[in-house]
């Protein structure tokens, strides 16, 4: 017995003498940093001239409010948490312009006012925007928190006063992140 012993010992060293092993404790630390995209891009230094195809609308003073599509414009993705702000600039003196404003990420927020739109006459177009922000928080590690924009100009009626063309502005919406 003794020799069948030596010999298993002989050829599986493992079962007479036990191995001796050692630990490591690792401490990773991470830092993530907040970001916002559209798309695959930071929007940090970003700068884009909005849909190319934003909706056209027909206007006479009888129409009523006239146009009123309701067009997406923004798309944004935020690592979970991450503080935004959203302010809005309208070209035309007598617009209305929004401060930079905090867009909580669990929230719906709709804006409005008016942009004077100019065209071929002394007189402007009055029109309407609003700027509606749906909001979706992360819900796991693999998803961000979500922010969808549609902006939705208008006109009221009654503005005779206004001469035929086609009149134009300008509204920059501004997002920034920390």
């Amino acid at each position: 017995m003794k020799r069948t012993a030596l010999l298993l010992a002989a050829l599986n060293p493992g079962i007479v003498q036990a191995q001796q092993g050692a630990s490591v404790t690792l401490h990773p630390a991470v830092e993530v940093s907040n970001v916002c995209a559209m798309g695959d891009e930071n929007l940090n230094g970003m700068n884009v001239d909005g849909p190319a195809a934003y909706p056209a609308f027909a206007y006479n003073a009888l129409d009523g409010d006239g146009g009123g599509a309701e067009t997406p414009v923004l798309k944004i993705h935020c690592t979970a948490g991450t503080a935004i702000t959203l302010g809005i600039a309208a070209s035309g003196g007598g617009s209305d312009s929004l401060a930079p404003t905090a867009l909580p990420n669990n929230v719906n927020s709709t804006f409005d006012g008016l942009i004077y739109l100019q065209g071929s006459g002394a007189v402007p177009l009055k029109a309407k925007w609003k700027v509606r922000i749906n909001t979706n928080p992360s819900s796991s590690a693999v998803t961000p928190d979500r922010y969808a924009g549609w902006l939705k100009l208008t006109a009221p009626d009654g503005q005779w006063g206004v001469p035929a063309g086609t009149y134009t502005g300008t509204m920059a919406i501004t997002v920034s992140y920390n």
